[in-house]
């Protein structure tokens, strides 16, 4: 079991996008947030169960919610590098893939 971190433009992606839904309806964004955990806890348990989508980045979909946590496994931990829209987002998550974008590095490993 390797942890997970996310750098700092996952987080920020995570809490917008959680915002965006408890604004829209009560209860909603702490829905997106638990689906979130619920993702990270199935990556710590099996980070290479995620098939590749570019390059060495996998996807763990969000259940319920249209947007995936896209994820690269390295040595002793995986790295959320983002949390896109799973049909809007993929030209940003090919050029996080590719290193066009310049990535922070990642915080503090996340608990399930």
């Amino acid at each position: 079991m390797k942890p997970v971190v996310l750098t700092s433009i996952a987080e920020a992606e995570v809490e917008r996008i959680a915002l965006w839904y408890e604004v829209r309806k009560e209860g909603l964004g702490a829905e997106f947030f638990f689906r979130v955990r619920e993702a990270i806890g199935h990556i710590i348990q099996n980070p290479i169960g995620y098939k590749l989508a570019i390059r060495d980045v996998r996807v763990a979909n969000l259940r319920q919610f249209p947007y995936g946590l896209w994820f690269r496994v390295e040595d002793s931990r995986s790295v959320v590098i983002g949390c896109l829209h799973g049909r809007r987002d993929r030209i940003l998550a090919k050029e996080r893939a590719a290193g066009i974008i310049e990535m922070p590095p990642p915080k503090a490993p996340a608990s399930a």
